[in-house]
């Protein structure tokens, strides 16, 4: 015969408060991680594009010279 669970005794130790809490930072340390990482990458992106540019500037008056 199996043993059912009190599932009010397991719940007693259980601070659901403090345990939202730690979910909501971890989610918030996840989110913040995430939105670094898009930044990081973003300016990568522009400071790529900016020396395209100026190559191609500087090639288009060495060709017109």
């Amino acid at each position: 015969m199996t043993e059912s669970l009190d599932f009010d005794k397991l719940r007693a130790p259980c601070n659901i408060e403090r345990f939202m809490a730690f979910e909501r930072e971890l989610e918030g340390a996840v989110q913040r991680e995430t939105d670094e990482r898009r930044r990081k990458d973003e300016e990568h992106k522009r400071a790529r594009e900016k020396r395209a540019r100026k190559k191609r500037l500087k090639a288009q008056a060495q060709a017109s010279a």
